[in-house]
């Protein structure tokens, strides 16, 4: 198949990520929310770039969070110290994105996509679980708009391209390629931005994937057969209280949470039936843009959060939060 040149195409993704979106911290000790009950986590300075988008769990309760424009992941320990976990690129060429989507494997490495505008540095990036040692993983410089990562129990990882409407899929120590590209994945341009803005958010579960379409405002699902290849996509819901959407995340019962840039955290009936409002603007939502289930102790039933905040309109600004939604969130591969 033929792919788009990423160097002629950086400026109308940029822009048209920034126009998306346009719809120094102190971090409180673990402890159980109540269901319902919002807290801030971390508070960021717009000024100097700490614009939060990605945000990623690991089996002791580290959080991993993307500053998009600087090209950073920071880490937040458990005792709520922070440092700068990694710098993929500290030059982001204007109008490129930078650090979007995180994920971690069973090891505990981290995985992370890049926006650079720099074709020596755009695509998905693997982080030892140290912070020391760093490469591209090979292919994902093809990846037009690496946007959200999820992987499998095996090891695979699955990334979705927001412009191309796909989902790439890695294998261990393999290289990247298209796994599935279908118009229920694809954009429809209906935000007027110049480009489609498709498969966002990913998620899996027992042998499928999850992936959210922004201007489709719906859910897909894609069976993973047996020989590892997608079979028919499958609508969950689609509904216009999930335009334009983002990040998801399922709990244990196969529920979905899903942030929309409209400033809304909702929670989906497995079978696509129920959707429930759990947060707003009212409550402290400024454009969140990824979530991740907690996973330390007094955590598990609490959701996190980044509120990008690319706007500053006087919202909670740039942010993570989180929120007790009483239902532990399904355990990572």
């Amino acid at each position: 198949m033929s792919v788009v040149d990423n160097r002629t195409a950086w400026p109308l993704i940029g822009l048209c990520f920034s126009l998306l979106f346009s719809l120094g911290s102190d971090m409180a000790m673990a402890k159980p929310l109540p269901d319902g009950q919002l807290e801030t986590v971390v508070l960021y300075d717009p000024a100097i770039g700490e614009l939060p988008e990605g945000i990623a769990v690991d089996k002791v309760g580290n959080l991993f969070v993307t500053l998009a424009p600087l090209g950073q992941i920071r880490k937040i320990a458990p005792d709520g110290s922070e440092s700068v976990f990694a710098t993929l690129d500290p030059v982001i060429i204007p109008p490129a994105v930078g650090a979007i989507g995180l994920a971690v494997d069973a090891p505990g490495n981290v995985y992370a996509c890049l926006m650079s505008g720099n074709p020596d540095t755009h695509g998905v990036w693997r982080i030892s679980r140290d912070g020391y040692s760093q490469n591209r993983l090979p292919g994902t410089d093809q990846i037009l708009f690496p946007n959200a990562l999820a992987f499998d129990k095996v090891g695979n990882l699955y990334v979705t391209d927001l412009v191309m409407g796909a989902v790439w899929r890695i294998p261990p120590h393999g290289i990247a390629e298209v796994w599935v590209q279908d118009a229920l994945l694809q954009g429809d341009g209906s935000l007027g931005l110049g480009l489609p803005l498709g498969a966002n958010g990913i998620v899996y579960r027992h042998r499928e994937v999850l992936v959210a379409n922004t201007e489709g405002a719906r859910i897909v699902r894609i069976p993973v057969l047996r020989d590892g290849t997608a079979g028919a996509l499958e609508v969950v819901v689609e509904d216009p209280i999930l335009y334009p959407t983002d990040g998801i995340a399922l709990d244990v019962h196969g529920d979905i949470y899903a942030v929309t840039s409209t400033d809304m955290l909702l929670r989906i009936s497995f079978d696509g039936r129920n959707i429930d409002v759990l947060a707003t603007a009212a409550d402290g939502l400024d454009e969140p843009a990824s979530l991740a289930f907690g996973t330390g102790k007094g955590n598990r039933k609490s959701i996190y959060f980044t509120n990008f905040a690319f706007l500053q309109n006087g919202g909670a600004g740039p942010s993570v939060m989180k929120i007790g939604v009483g239902v532990p969130g399904l355990p990572l591969p």
